[in-house]
């Protein structure tokens, strides 16, 4: 298995994994359209002609390499907001003191906000059932964090993650029955398809501009704020794990969270290592397994694999792993302990 930038020939692989994302997950929408627009501005954003400089998109596909098969996808937004309005909810807090009567009231309040325009954007993370396994999924998401690791300056200094928030099988969301849907008068699912395949100016011209009281708002939906759909929470893990926090942020139709860090402090951007490859020969099966990638840009490619590091600062790391990263005695890789 290894990451590489997506082709336009993955289309087909990349809609059948769309389809079977499910609901609420807009940055892998099962449209055969946006999908296309999508990989190819992921083309034109790694060979240096998107045309809008800094706000470039890269996609991302996890190959199996026995059998050519497409079994994930994962992808980085440089820069969000800037063509096109990032909407979030923010949880504040507001207190009210009545000295006449000696009462104190403190609520949370809901306020849409633009607050996150010009952050990096990670996403598109999806994994098929089978291939959950073997630090998969971890390696999927790590992965970005490499690529930003070795580019640094195409990326800003904060970078988030939108959570899917709580919602069943049918595309049924508590929190967006419970207040986005009085605004748009559709279901969840379709709200979410418009804003995937459309944008999002439906929501700069329905949703209310001021404050919603959160106590205001039944009690199931008040529940789900700030909290992921089951199949997320791996992944909330993970990211947590490398030093991305909760806020307050969430989405404007599922109330899933947004999860953010400073780019530089994201812990496989901070300690993952750029070494000099000095042998490639079969390692003990006892040897470190990380994940590592080559030091390319257009030809990025990613994978894990055993690696051993050496003490002149050097590594060792098995053929297999050479073979998928594309790269031979004498070159550089960048590796984090998976």
């Amino acid at each position: 298995m290894y990451l590489r930038p997506a082709r336009m020939s993955d289309h087909d692989a990349v809609l059948g994994l769309a389809r079977k994302a499910g609901f609420g997950m807009t940055s892998l929408p099962p449209d055969p359209k946006v999908l296309q627009e999508k990989i190819d501005g992921s083309s034109q954003s790694f060979a240096g002609h998107y045309p809008k400089p800094g706000q470039e998109s890269f996609f991302f596909v996890l190959e199996d390499d026995a059998d050519g098969a497409i079994a994930g996808t994962c992808g980085i937004k440089a820069r969000i907001g800037l063509s096109q309005p990032f909407y979030s909810y923010k949880l504040t807090t507001i207190t009210q003191i009545s000295s006449q009567l000696d009462q104190f009231s403190k609520h949370e309040l809901l306020q849409v906000t633009n607050d996150l325009t010009g952050s990096t954007e990670v996403g598109a993370l999806f994994l098929l059932p089978g291939y959950r396994r073997d630090k998969m999924g971890k390696m999927l998401s790590l992965a970005r964090f490499l690529f930003i690791a070795a580019h640094p300056d195409r990326f800003a200094e904060q970078v988030i993650a939108e959570m899917r928030g709580v919602h069943d099988h049918e595309g049924r969301a508590p929190f967006y029955s419970s207040l986005p849907k009085h605004f748009f008068e559709m279901d969840f699912a379709e709200a979410d398809y418009i804003n995937a395949t459309q944008g999002n100016q439906f929501i700069n011209d329905l949703m209310p501009k001021y404050p919603i009281y959160v106590s205001l708002l039944p009690k199931r939906a008040q529940r789900v704020i700030g909290q992921v759909n089951a199949a997320s929470e791996p992944a909330k893990m993970m990211l947590e794990a490398q030093g991305f926090k909760y806020t307050g942020y969430v989405d404007i139709f599922d109330g899933g969270p947004t999860m953010i860090a400073p780019r530089d402090q994201i812990r496989a951007v901070k300690e993952s290592q750029r070494v000099t490859v000095s042998q490639i020969v079969d390692l003990p099966e006892e040897a470190t397994k990380y994940i590592v990638s080559n030091d390319g840009f257009a030809d990025f490619r990613c994978a894990a694999g055993r690696l051993q590091l050496q003490p002149d600062g050097t590594a060792h790391i098995t053929p297999r792993l050479a073979r998928r990263l594309q790269v031979q005695k004498s070159g550089r890789v960048r590796c984090y302990p998976l």
